[in-house]
């Protein structure tokens, strides 16, 4: 009875104490490439050489982190970014609620589409994969598998890597009975591989696959049972690996890679437990790894007591008294702090005010980091219920 009651004493306390950013899954991640063109971040910030040249192309400098650290570097740079909209003579945008939403997934997603492959290293990895043991591909290879020359399309690389994965079982089982090891892929050898099979291939028709919905991949993750083994809240333990826990630093076709670097493994336990091996079809493989890429975007909870600290320490406290009293307003009672991106987007709006109090004051911008970011949110969140 004792070990019970102080089981869920330490529950109740550690709620109370802990918040954690609830993670809003985009449908269209890229739809906050509009709100980077149409609020001015393009003449800055370049995507791929177009745009900018002031700041970091982030398509190339890619970011990594969760929202909330991202909301951490976005606040701290405000003070160049201000200056430079001042040298430039720009309008300093402002954001509503959803389209902060929008381009905060948009940033984090750009590292998930990965670069194009190379061909020449493709051509290597065919054979040094072992694909060529029962691949056909420019009248070289085996027998055993279709000829990648005379495909009816030429694919994309998650095209490619959906294939090879619903076809993990039989794949193995043959590759078993003719002692041949399973292929691991790493970085961007699946993409090099396509690029090489693409080039190669008679077919003049392209099979593309959209980037990626993780909402609708969180549904087909629960609908393939993947949740069976996987855990993807925070504290949740299961057979496999919590999926939240992973630091997926990764394009989808890196992703896609790791998945089937662990699909032995997982066969078996399948087996073993009678379990259906899952089949993925059109879209279907995309939409689950997008979902799972964005499980990274979630922040561990923070401590709304420590917040409470890093609230009076970095002097917010000193403009948003309660009561309505200080020069900012009463951040206690708003109503318009009950999410990671409403406390974002009001910190970026509200930005060039307190900019220009604090230089009448002579104060100093307030930087924040991931910690500090965490833990304020909690309170923030705590004290708008």
């Amino acid at each position: 009875m004792k070990t019970a009651l102080k089981t869920f004493l330490v529950i109740i306390i550690t709620s109370s104490l802990f918040q954690a950013q609830e993670l809003k899954l985009p449908s269209n991640p890229l739809k906050g490439r509009i709100v980077f063109e149409e609020k001015g971040c393009i003449v800055c910030h370049s995507l791929n050489g177009y745009g900018g040249k002031i700041g970091p192309d982030l398509s190339r400098q890619k970011y990594y982190g969760s929202f909330l650290q991202l909301g951490s570097v976005i606040w701290n740079h405000i003070p160049s970014m201000n200056r430079k909209f001042r040298e430039l003579k720009m309008e300093r945008p402002q954001f509503s609620e959803s389209e902060m939403l929008d381009l905060v997934d948009f940033i984090y997603f750009l590292r998930f589409l990965g670069e194009p492959g190379s061909v020449a290293n493709g051509q290597k990895l065919l054979s040094a994969k072992g694909c060529k043991s029962c691949h056909k591909i420019a009248g070289k290879g085996g027998s055993l598998a279709p000829d990648f020359t005379v495909l009816n399309k030429y694919s994309s690389p998650m095209y490619l890597a959906q294939a090879l994965w619903n076809h993990g079982p039989l794949m193995q089982k043959k590759l078993a009975e003719l002692k041949i090891t399973v292929p691991q892929f790493s970085g961007k050898e699946i993409s090099d591989i396509t690029a090489y099979i693409r080039q190669a291939t008679l077919s003049s028709a392209e099979f593309r696959l959209s980037p990626g919905n993780p909402s609708k991949g969180k549904f087909i993750f629960q609908q393939k049972s993947c949740g069976k083994c996987h855990g993807v809240t925070f504290g949740e333990e299961k057979m496999g690996p919590n999926l939240s826990k992973l630091n997926l630093n990764s394009s989808v076709t890196e992703i896609a890679g790791q998945m089937w670097n662990h699909s032995p493994r997982m066969i078996k336990y399948m087996k073993d437990n009678s379990i259906s091996y899952p089949i993925f079809k059109e879209n279907e493989m995309v939409d689950v790894i997008s979902y799972i890429y964005f499980l990274g975007f979630e922040d561990k909870p923070g401590n709304r007591r420590f917040g409470e600290n890093v609230y009076i320490e970095k002097g917010c406290s000193s403009c948003h008294e309660s009561g309505g009293k200080g020069v900012g307003p009463d951040l206690s009672s708003s109503s318009h702090l009950k999410s990671g991106v409403q406390i974002l987007q009001r910190m970026w709006n509200h930005a060039s005010k307190m900019e220009d109090l604090l230089l009448i004051q002579n104060d100093e911008w307030p930087t924040l980091t991931l910690d500090e970011m965490s833990n304020l949110y909690a309170y923030l969140k705590s004290k708008n219920k």
